[in-house]
């Protein structure tokens, strides 16, 4: 039997399980303003209800989400995260076959594979820039598969995906009776992010699943916290029978509350800041040498073709990063850094740059 791995980022944990405070950890994509104030004060006020079950259906969360999402609350779904809403979806639609890109989000294989479906790699190229053209269409049709995963932009090369080639993507799935879930989890990370939003395809096209989290753009990671955009009401239905009931705790569902109160300008002022850093931490890296992917999201993704294991001479220095060598599809020497806040940023850079990193890049 095959055992089980960790194999995201944020392994922070010691094996004591207490987490190392001396680490910096770029290995996760969290927004570097953190977690919104009034988003403290609501989680934190809600520990008292702690003591009732939460709303199963979240209706108070449902419907100021479908107003933030301009949708009908019918079309919403709360849950655990958006790994939740992965598994739930794969689990109700109990697909024989599961097209997944690679290198994408592991959780999609993940998924498939505990529901016994086959995993078929579409693979990204570094030729084209690891981008997702309407190439992949053709491949559809070849492979016929029950469920298609896009993740936009996708993790972890942060390459955006055009809405006309989502668009045909969906086409193309509804032809062949597929379920298209596009993965928006880092779209609100991207400027006028409503012009690359597959949920202007929900109202003609059914078969498509928009999935989206709190926990990158709000930085709530420790809450779980995702929603699932969807117009097929029966799919939506059958995803709640494919999970325990009381997916989102109390504690979420407040939280949740409270960032979309003052949403827009948060991720306005978020947008901002990452552009910014993500510019300066790009240039950095391509002085240094290094093959720079062009990311839309709070991320890079780079390759290292020093003959060395960067991922653990970085954590020797105290930093954490993401190693994506476990990622389908990519080789040794590939690498993601979130972009964090400008201090830690800089001490990432001033550590690439020093001595001995110096030397092991002319060895």
């Amino acid at each position: 039997m095959e055992r089980y791995e960790y194999i995201h980022g944020g392994n922070i944990y010691g094996e004591n399980g207490r987490a190392d405070q001396k680490l910096i950890d770029f290995s996760t994509n969290i927004n570097p303003l953190g977690m919104p104030e009034n988003v403290i004060s609501a989680a934190k006020q809600a520990i008292e209800h702690a003591v009732i079950y939460p709303d199963s259906a979240c209706r108070r969360l449902t419907h100021e989400l479908a107003k933030f999402e301009s949708v009908g609350e019918k079309s919403v779904l709360c849950a655990g995260g958006a790994s939740d809403i992965i598994f739930r979806a794969v689990y109700a639609v109990k697909p024989k076959k599961i097209l997944v890109t690679a290198p994408s989000f592991a959780d999609y294989e993940r998924a498939g594979r505990a529901a016994g479906a086959e995993i078929i790699f579409y693979p990204l190229n570094k030729e084209s820039g690891f981008a997702i053209t309407q190439n992949i269409v053709t491949a559809i049709f070849e492979v016929l598969p029950d469920m298609v995963f896009i993740c936009n932009p996708n993790n972890p090369t942060g390459i955006l995906t055009d809405i006309d080639t989502i668009g045909e993507i969906a086409k193309a799935c509804r032809s062949i009776n597929s379920v298209l879930i596009v993965d928006e989890c880092f779209l609100d990370f991207v400027p006028d992010s409503q012009k690359y939003s597959a949920r202007e395809l929900l109202n003609e096209y059914h078969n498509v699943m928009v999935v989206k989290a709190f926990t990158k753009i709000f930085a709530m990671p420790g809450l779980r916290l995702g929603y699932v955009i969807c117009d097929n009401e029966m799919l939506l239905d059958r995803m709640r029978f494919c999970g325990a009931d009381w997916p989102v705790s109390n504690v979420a569902q407040a939280a949740g509350l409270a960032a979309l109160t003052n949403g827009r300008d948060y991720i306005r002022r978020s947008v901002k800041y990452i552009r910014l850093e993500r510019e300066r931490m790009m240039d950095e890296l391509s002085r240094m040498g290094f093959v720079t992917y062009e990311s839309c999201a709070n991320f890079i993704f780079f390759y290292c073709d020093w003959n060395v294991d960067l991922n653990n001479m970085l954590y020797n220095s105290g930093i954490l990063i993401r190693d994506c060598r476990n990622f389908a599809g990519l080789e040794p020497g590939y690498y993601r850094i979130a972009v964090s806040t400008s201090e830690k940023n800089t001490q990432l850079i001033k550590t690439m740059r020093g001595e001995k990193f110096f030397w092991q890049r002319q060895s």
